[in-house]
Parts: structure tokens; C-alpha cells; sequence
């Protein structure tokens, strides 16, 4: 068993289920990517299902209604635990002070929009205009909250469906949450701790993947922890000292399919680095360039990624279906009963009776 990939395994809980409460275990992998695509079921829910006992869909909603966690902004759209708003205020503030995210401010639609809210409550999009299309045709409203969103300016509520209901944070935060923004090199701190708790080794570009401006503050928090023997290098990865210190458990051996979102595998690089295994979601590629399929999951098996899995929930049907099926090398009997295994409890998951191999 390799001991750089059982710390990594052991960190993101996939076979050693989290207890200690769904906010916990946010907190715990500092974020929980969002996204919208459900082919078979959305990425935080497919993240929780691996991770979580018994975890239903509901749950998530409620620990947002109790304002455990709230919805901003990571490396990607997720949910962050409230503890953490402090640490996001860092990007509002940049937002605000003109850093662009997707498209240029409209400041006089931005304080219509924005005084709505205010004097009506929680508003989604839709309470003000139609879209004009597909989701990558906003309209300008839709655009405006959208730009005070990332600003901190409103929060997202919940969800209704999947569009945003937006409010003013006053109205949602509780007053326990500390609003003061965080200094640098707390924030660094922060996102040092945060990778080390969910992915237990990396590299300083690892820690700020996809964290536009975070760079430098990250490589400052690194240096200052390795200064002060929080952090050690160990065969070239950074990691907490208390870790270098301890033998991680082995990883059992049982199948887990993973969404293509999930922690473990979002970075493709170092995916390959530590596990061996070249991997990319197809979904956004022309179909005659795919070679695993649509929507293909990592298939993990002990400490090693052993293959790809094309899936998709048929509803209607009541059926799951196994569209296409990549080993890496040949399986044995006692992995081929774990991806069956796998496959009926996943199934069984998204109330799907059957499992059908197309």
C-alpha cells in the first residue's frame, strides 16, 4: 500500500465515513464543488453519497436553511461552511473594488436590482424578467445579481430548483458568524489548513489551483508555516508535520465511483502524479474525440483508480444504465463483485430498481 496515496484517502474520507455531521464534513474538504449537470445526479450529492452514511438529498438543503453553510464562490461555484465567510469576504471585496468575474458591471442596474431585493425580499431571475435563452443567455438582471452575488452584496438563500433565490446577507447570516474580512495571511493560513485537512500532501500550486489572486498569499502562509515547523517537506510534498509523524490506515478494498467533481480527482495533474491515472470528463469534448464516454466515473478500488464507468440515471425506466465499461487492466473476481456491489447500492441511491449493462 502506498503510504502518499492511504494519507490522501484517508483525508478525503471516501471509505472511512465521515460522523461528525454533513457541515462538519464540508468544513472538513474546506468546499463542496457545485454543478449543474445530472446525468445521473448533481455533483455535491454524488460528493455527500460517497462520504456521508445514509446521506438523502434533503439533507444538504436543510443544513443551508440552518445556515451552517452558504453558497460562494471556491475554485468553482460550492458550498463552503459558515465559518468561512469571513476567508470569502477577501474575494468579495476584490469583486467589488473592480476585479472582473464573467462580465462588466451595469452599476445602475446593479442598485435597481439590488434595491428590489431590499424592499421586496428573497427574488430569483425569473421575478424579473425572462431569460433570453439557454443558461449561457443571461439576461441583464440575471447578470446584475449575479455581479452583486460575487460582490457580496446579496446571498444566496436557497435554491428553487436549481435557480438562485437571492437576499441581503444581513437577513440571512447569523449574528454568531464573524463579517470582518480576514487579513492576508490569515487567508493563506486558511487555505494552507484547508487542503492539508482534505488532501493531506501537495504542492503550493495544488493549494491555489483555479484561486485567481491567491497565489502569492498561499506561497506566503507556506513559508511562514515551514518557518515556523507547522509544515514539512517530505519526498518533495509539503504536509502537516503532525502528519509526517504518523502511519495513515490502509485503504480498503471496495469500489467507490466518483463523480467527476469530486475532490480527489479535480485536479487532473496531480491526479496523474499520485495515482497513475490519465483522466478527463468528456462531456465537453465532440463525441468522435471521446474515448470513455459522455460521463465516464473514475472507478477507485483500494488506493488505486482502476477504471472508467459511463453512466446515466434513466428515470423513466426505473434503470440505471452501464453505457460503457473501461479497465484499466484486466479485473479480478473480487473487484468485479465490488463494482457490481458499487453499482446496485448506487442505484439503489437514486431509487433506480434496476442496473442494466447497454
Amino acid at each position: 500500500m502506498d503510504p502518499t496515496r492511504a494519507l490522501v484517502l484517508a483525508r478525503q474520507h471516501l471509505y472511512q465515513p465521515w460522523q461528525q455531521g454533513l457541515a462538519g464534513l464540508i468544513a472538513n474538504l474546506g468546499a463542496l464543488q457545485l454543478d449543474a449537470i445530472q446525468v445521473i445526479c448533481r455533483a455535491h450529492h454524488h460528493q455527500l453519497y460517497n462520504r456521508l452514511p445514509r446521506y438523502q438529498e434533503s439533507a444538504l438543503a436543510s443544513a443551508e436553511q440552518r445556515r451552517e453553510i452558504f453558497e460562494y464562490w471556491s475554485h468553482a461555484a460550492a458550498y463552503l461552511p459558515i465559518s468561512s465567510y469571513r476567508f470569502a469576504r477577501i474575494r468579495m471585496d476584490r469583486i467589488r473594488e473592480g476585479q472582473r468575474h464573467w462580465f462588466e458591471k451595469n452599476a445602475k442596474l446593479c442598485r435597481f436590482v439590488l434595491d428590489r431585493v431590499r424592499a421586496e425580499g428573497p427574488l430569483k431571475a425569473s421575478d424579473f424578467v425572462k431569460a433570453k435563452g439557454g443558461w449561457w443567455q443571461w439576461s441583464d438582471e440575471k447578470k446584475a445579481l449575479e455581479q452583486l452575488f460575487h460582490e457580496g452584496e446579496l446571498m444566496v438563500s436557497h435554491r428553487d430548483g436549481f435557480q438562485k433565490v437571492f437576499d441581503l446577507p444581513e437577513r440571512l447570516l447569523p449574528s454568531s458568524v464573524e463579517t470582518c474580512r480576514a487579513s492576508d495571511l490569515d487567508y493563506g493560513r486558511h487555505l494552507v489548513h484547508c487542503f492539508m485537512a482534505s488532501q493531506g500532501l501537495g504542492r503550493v500550486e495544488e493549494i491555489a489551483y483555479l484561486r485567481r489572486g491567491d497565489g502569492p498569499l498561499v506561497k506566503a502562509a507556506v513559508a511562514a508555516m515551514r518557518q515556523s515547523g507547522e509544515l514539512v517537506e517530505k519526498a518533495g510534498e509539503l504536509m502537516l508535520a503532525s502528519d509526517a509523524q504518523h502511519e495513515p490506515p490502509p485503504a480498503p478494498r471496495k469500489v467507490r465511483l466518483l463523480s467527476p467533481f469530486d475532490p480527489l480527482v479535480l485536479q487532473r495533474k496531480r491526479l496523474n502524479r499520485l495515482f497513475g491515472f490519465d483522466y478527463q470528463l468528456e462531456c465537453y469534448l465532440p463525441e468522435a474525440k471521446r474515448r470513455y464516454g459522455y460521463f465516464g466515473l473514475p472507478i477507485l478500488y483500494g488506493d488505486a483508480l482502476v477504471g472508467i464507468t459511463d453512466l446515466k440515471a434513466d428515470r423513466p425506466a426505473g434503470v440505471l444504465r452501464v453505457k460503457a465499461l473501461h479497465w484499466q487492466q484486466k479485473p479480478g473476481a473480487a473487484l468485479e463483485a465490488s463494482f457490481h456491489k458499487a453499482l446496485k447500492d448506487f442505484a439503489r441511491f437514486h431509487q433506480l430498481p434496476e442496473v442494466a449493462f447497454v
